[in-house]
């Protein structure tokens, strides 16, 4: 420890006190400004729902054009209809 000798300076039973109490004042003083200052924490200690996205169903293609390289390879890319959101289909095939 490089700064052992302030303990000949401070009494230890006066700064481990002080050290500690000044990290507690510190954490409340933030936990209270995050209460204080948020829009979601009174919902949150009233128990409201959270809110939940929409779930969009619809598939869409990763590409669907046609993409010549340098080289004279032609890629196309679509995705199949029957695709599953989960993959589960994919994996009973």
């Amino acid at each position: 420890m490089n700064q052992g000798r302030i303990w000949c300076v401070v009494n230890p039973t006066v700064g481990l006190p002080l050290f500690i109490g000044g990290v507690a004042v510190t954490s409340l003083v933030v936990h209270a400004s995050v209460m204080s200052h948020t829009t979601w924490m009174s919902n949150y200690w009233q128990g409201a729902a959270a809110k939940t996205a929409a779930v969009d169903t619809t598939i869409a293609p990763v590409a669907s054009n046609v993409t010549k390289t340098g080289d004279g390879y032609v890629i196309t890319v679509k995705v199949t209809p029957d695709a599953a959101l989960d993959g589960s289909k994919l994996a009973a095939k």
